[in-house]
């Protein structure tokens, strides 16, 4: 009795203390997003961050998501400088000043990419005097475009940026217009399945302590992989972006996934195109396009090898032939769609022959020389298609 008093007590004070505790020790808890302030139900239907959140992030060497998605150590990472970011949300999550403006020149849309928590001056910033950023992390372009309905149209832009992210934007359509289909929220997906020991804090604690303490097979451990770039770029990929890299364009082509991305976009075109505004569709490249061909034949080899061996994954042979599909098939879309097309891919490839090394070390985002080759290139873009700045 007395133990179960104990548990019940410690339980009681960690669930108190939710929003207090690591991240690290949280975040995977299927109560995490509702209890650190996010809206998971809506009138729209798409996820909000919570409103009006004052937000300090620490960025150090340790910062970065593939600590976690890949076996990469924070004893690789390479020299940095330490920084704060900080900003405020407004009152649906977004990173806009308030009150927001009944019109607005410019929307942009997008997930991770284009919310840019962890750098101070995103690739958005000062494009235009008049706009909106609605960018939500996790998101594809389906649960983007009930965002561009709720917010974006009735403020009529003349242009919206929709960033389409190569990396999981296909999948991500394909997950929520399954989760749609089923006629389930985000919140109903969370919890789904779940049982009571998934939200216990103690519970948690102790698989985290197990965790922390059983050290992965050290044939599974094979980054970083250098790329040869000048300087040499020690670089990771998020193996659950590499097989989208190993699929032909038949496949891509006849994929539900893209079926349902070319008509969200489309939609959108012709929403904005029935009051003369445009769509500017903005590829952006998932890192292991940029330096996949960077690799030397032995590391390709391995990374094929221990990533088919040990997650099951396949296709991922076929990298070498396919790596530009994704990015045709786009740009053949909003060829077909009538709308403007940036491919981030090229300005990127300069910035790394140049010496620069535009993502994070450890994630799969840009860091800040990213956010810059980024706004460089879509203001080039902009000026020289006359559209609106």
């Amino acid at each position: 009795m007395l133990l179960l008093a104990t548990i019940l007590t410690l339980e009681t004070v960690l669930q108190l203390a939710f929003p207090h505790l690591p991240k690290t020790l949280t975040q995977y808890m299927p109560q995490y997003l509702e209890r650190t302030g996010h809206r998971l139900v809506t009138e729209h239907g798409a996820q909000e961050y919570p409103a009006g959140q004052v937000v300090e992030y620490d960025v150090t060497p340790l910062s970065g998501d593939m600590y976690q998605l890949t076996c990469i150590s924070p004893a690789d990472a390479q020299p940095f400088e330490p920084y704060r970011v900080s900003f405020k949300r407004d009152k649906h999550g977004f990173r806009n000043a308030e009150p927001w403006p009944e019109e607005v020149d410019m929307v942009v849309l997008g997930d991770s990419f284009t919310a840019a928590e962890l750098v101070q001056r995103p690739f958005w910033q000062e494009l235009s005097e008049s706009m909106l950023v609605l960018a939500v992390p996790g998101t594809g372009t389906l649960e983007q475009q009930r965002l561009f309905d709720a917010f974006a149209v009735q403020r009529k832009p003349e242009i919206v940026v929709l960033a389409f992210f190569a990396g999981n934007d296909l999948s991500d359509n394909e997950s929520f217009a399954e989760m749609t289909s089923a006629g389930l929220t985000k919140r109903d997906k969370l919890h789904r399945g779940k049982n009571p020991l998934d939200y216990s804090l103690v519970f948690r604690l102790l698989q985290y302590i197990a965790e922390a303490t059983t050290t992965a097979p050290a044939h599974s451990c094979h980054y970083p992989i250098m790329a040869h770039t000048d300087p040499p770029t020690p670089v990771a990929f998020y193996r659950k972006f590499l097989p989208l890299l190993g699929t032909d364009r038949d496949a891509l082509l006849q994929s539900k996934a893209l079926q349902l991305t070319k008509q969200s976009i489309s939609e959108m075109a012709n929403a904005l195109a029935s009051y003369g505004a445009e769509l500017l569709l903005l590829y952006i490249p998932q890192r292991a396009e940029l330096y996949w061909n960077y690799l030397d034949e032995a590391s390709k080899a391995t990374i094929v090898a221990v990533e088919s061996r040990d997650r099951r994954i396949t296709g991922l042979d076929k990298i070498d032939e396919n790596l530009s599909v994704q990015r045709d098939i786009m740009k053949q879309l909003a060829a077909d769609l009538g709308v403007s097309f940036l491919d981030l891919t090229p300005p990127l490839a300069d910035a790394i022959r140049a010496g620069q090394a535009p993502y994070f070390f450890a994630d799969t985002h840009w860091n800040q020389q990213g956010h810059n080759v980024a706004r460089n290139a879509l203001l080039d873009f902009l000026n020289r298609s006359n559209l609106e700045k």
